[in-house]
């Protein structure tokens, strides 16, 4: 297990049923700090504000500094 901080805020697209209606949802805010954990395929996952899992980097994005992983998180 590791400890993330969110740098800037990540959205999400949501359905809701049974209006179909695409809606953004905050997944990750800024400044909250998130556990993750590595899986078996290298992939880091952590759960949003709602406690659904979501895979936020590959093991190739935790080593690079230009990925999207970095762009919204630092790991502590």
């Amino acid at each position: 297990m590791v400890l993330i901080r969110c740098i800037k805020n990540v959205y999400g697209e949501t359905v809701e049923i049974p209006t179909d209606f695409m809606e953004s949802r905050l997944l990750f805010k800024v400044n909250n700090f998130y556990m993750a954990e590595q899986d078996n395929e290298g992939h880091l996952v952590t759960q949003d504000e709602e406690g659904e899992p979501h895979i936020i980097a590959d093991s190739n994005e935790i080593l690079s500094g230009g990925s999207w992983f970095h762009e919204h998180f630092v790991l502590l």
